[in-house]
């Protein structure tokens, strides 16, 4: 029996085919971070819900039960990358371009500042 495998989104690549002895195909497939963290970001600059992204697809287990959401952030708090992109935002619901840190993939939503405090949500898509 053959089983053809149709890969539809581009942010999963094949990294690996095997046949066991049963011959049954395996395929591994390993995701691509950054495009898959760029498709969640395209989707909440088309109007889907920030929140509910984050919720369903973020990999940070700090924030992702809370919509990805980070209150009361200060300087120092995060990673630099992180905040150079988040204090980089300036009004509320701007989004990032989706950047990387040591974590992986993320993308950020404004949702409010108060001088240098910043109320945002983020998703994160880790690397492996």
């Amino acid at each position: 029996m053959k089983i053809l495998i149709l890969f539809i989104a581009s942010a999963f690549m094949l990294t690996e085919y095997q046949t066991l002895t049963t011959k049954l195909p395996i395929v591994i497939i390993k995701k691509d971070a950054r495009k898959l963290a760029e498709y969640y970001r395209q989707r909440v600059l088309r109007g889907e819900s920030m929140s509910s992204i984050a919720k369903l697809y973020s990999e940070d287990p700090g924030s992702a039960n809370n919509g990805g959401q980070y209150n009361n952030v200060v300087r120092g708090m995060m990673v630099p990358e992180f905040e150079k992109v988040a204090f980089s935002l300036l009004k509320p619901n701007d989004i990032s371009e989706v950047f990387e840190t040591s974590y992986g993939f993320h993308f950020i939503q404004l949702i409010s500042r108060k001088n240098e405090t910043l109320n945002l949500r983020h998703l994160l898509i880790t690397k492996d």
